[in-house]
């Protein structure tokens, strides 16, 4: 049995329908199980939350894998700090204390312990925490998923007819497909050779936003117009919007990073090692969205 912490996001989505298609039995924990978007044979919904430590108790009876996919972008309590530091340790914690064989952790490419965001930090202590414990470890730390930042371009394209774009949109950036990033992970599951190790994963390419806004705007029939914000003003939103919505103050903080930062991502190391598995391209990841949204309809 694998327990998938944190399977209603992109990637848990993805995971849990690529784990159940496999064979697998998966148990998703979720805060809310109404709300869960998958709903497969071969999967069980639990109430459990990892910023609780009571609750995780059941949820891991009879399993000997556990993948954490949580991130702390949430409201109030539940930001990096709570859900992917502390979050991620009571799980760990748990874990042992079940005697799950296996861990998986996603992190993120670029965790440090004195990197300039809370939630890179955050994933970096969890990392500590795993390797600390007696627990059998997988590290996996993805690039920015392409599906998320398709989305919050293709979502006010579509809306309004002009993409938001989070700064310039001028600097280089690795995006990778959740779908890929999951099969990466159900190899780290099969794969022994994959247990100790900390998989570095992006995508084939280094893409602009003004880029990712022209090749969503291509797949959707629309033009490429965007609406750009400038750097000065996300700084601004985020200080202001921190107190009551430190979710969207993160996410503007990292639009910022990414924006200036070195966010490129050398793949070759990853496809030489792991040649059987196909990383998507963004035009790619740009249809099956337009497909999923018009199939949808």
């Amino acid at each position: 049995m694998i327990l998938l912490a944190g399977g209603t996001g992109h990637l848990g989505v993805a995971l849990t329908e690529l784990l159940s298609a496999r064979g697998n039995r998966v148990r998703v924990l979720s805060r809310d199980p109404s709300r869960a978007r998958v709903q497969r044979p071969g999967v069980e919904l639990v109430a459990g939350d990892v910023r609780v430590a009571s609750s995780l108790e059941s949820a891991l009876v009879g399993v000997d894998t556990v993948i954490s996919a949580v991130t702390g972008f949430g409201p109030r309590g539940s930001g990096p700090r709570q859900v992917d530091l502390q979050g991620n340790q009571r799980l760990i914690a748990a874990a042992a204390a079940a005697g799950v064989e296996h861990f998986v952790l996603v992190s993120i490419h670029g965790a440090s312990p004195d990197h300039p965001m809370e939630l890179y930090r955050a994933k970096f202590m969890a990392e500590e925490s795993l390797r600390r414990s007696s627990l059998e470890w997988t590290i996996v730390r993805p690039t920015p998923f392409m599906e998320l930042w398709a989305g919050i371009v293709g979502d006010s394209l579509i809306r309004s007819g002009v993409a938001t774009v989070f700064g310039r949109g001028e600097n280089p950036i690795n995006f990778v497909s959740v779908r890929d990033v999951a099969r990466f992970i159900e190899l780290a599951l099969t794969d022994r050779r994959l247990r100790g190790r900390i998989l570095e994963i992006g995508g084939p390419e280094n893409v602009t936003l003004r880029t990712v806004v022209e090749v969503v705007a291509a797949s959707a029939g629309r033009q490429p117009k965007a609406r750009h914000i400038p750097a000065r003003a996300l700084r601004l939103g985020a200080a202001l919007l921190r107190p009551f919505r430190p979710d969207l103050a993160g996410l503007i903080q990292a639009s910022v990073r990414m924006d200036s930062a070195n966010m490129r991502f050398d793949v070759a190391r990853l496809t030489a090692e792991h040649p059987q598995i196909h990383l998507s391209r963004l035009e790619e990841v740009a249809v099956r969205r337009q497909q999923d949204a018009s199939a949808a309809v």
